[in-house]
């Protein structure tokens, strides 16, 4: 018992000694004096949790003082005239106007544009089906004309006879209007007969044979018929409409 008394003493007075030596050092290096030891006591002295609850107050203060400037600053501020505040919500309604007026021009001006595109797309679609219905015309008509039986039979009687005569009807057909008559029994004619007949029309008339030649190359290309001159009573052909 006496020995552990007497190392415990030993170990008291060594942990003085140490204390007192690092009391020493830190006052001979001088960073330790009187003011500082009474800030170490000082913050000793208080608990965390109450040093904790100081600093809370404090910022609850600081936040207090800043909202009171903010308000004091703001209630210092002179105060907006309610013209002015009615005058700008006018010019923000007026504003607002404008961008519908002007979304409504641009929604018109679109709805024209396209009326007139769906305008023009149906005119060139009515265009185009009143070709079609010329052409199938001109296919039944000239079927009807070449296809018969009747047809054949006059063609052949009309290949059968001289030259200088079928001229003759030819142009007797000419001359009551018959034109795309006359242009089918060429086109149907063995090409040397129909060379023979071609040979008799210019001898007679030559701007008849021009025209009947023009007939017989534009066949069965399409085009419009009214373009081609008829041909007169008197045999010869008529001027071209434009």
């Amino acid at each position: 018992m006496k020995s552990a008394w007497t190392i415990v003493s030993v170990v008291a007075v060594a942990n003085l000694l140490a204390l007192g030596l690092l009391a020493a050092w830190l006052v001979t290096g001088d960073r330790l004096d009187r003011d500082r030891v009474e800030r170490i006591r000082s913050m000793l002295s208080v608990t965390i949790a109450d040093e904790r609850a100081a600093d809370e107050t404090v910022r609850q203060e600081t936040e207090r003082a800043r909202a009171e400037a903010e308000l004091a600053e703001k209630m210092a501020r002179p105060p907006i005239p309610a013209s002015f505040i009615i005058e700008s919500a006018q010019l923000a309604r007026d504003s607002e106007l404008q961008v519908d007026l002007r979304r409504q021009r641009e929604l018109e001006d679109l709805r024209i544009s396209l009326l007139r595109l769906q305008a023009g797309l149906e005119e060139r679609e009515t265009e185009l089906a009143g070709r079609v219905e010329a052409f199938e015309e001109a296919k039944r008509r000239y079927a009807s004309t070449e296809g018969a039986e009747q047809f054949r039979a006059a063609l052949t009687t009309l290949e059968g006879q001289r030259p200088r005569d079928a001229k003759a009807v030819l142009h007797a057909l000419l001359t009551i209007g018959q034109q795309e008559q006359v242009t089918a029994y060429l086109a149907s004619m063995d090409e040397g007969a129909r060379t023979k007949v071609i040979a008799e029309f210019v001898k007679d008339s030559p701007a008849v044979a021009a025209d009947l030649l023009e007939r017989l190359r534009t066949r069965g290309l399409g085009i419009n018929r009214s373009t081609l001159s008829g041909v007169s009573s008197d045999g010869q052909p008529g001027s071209r409409t434009p």
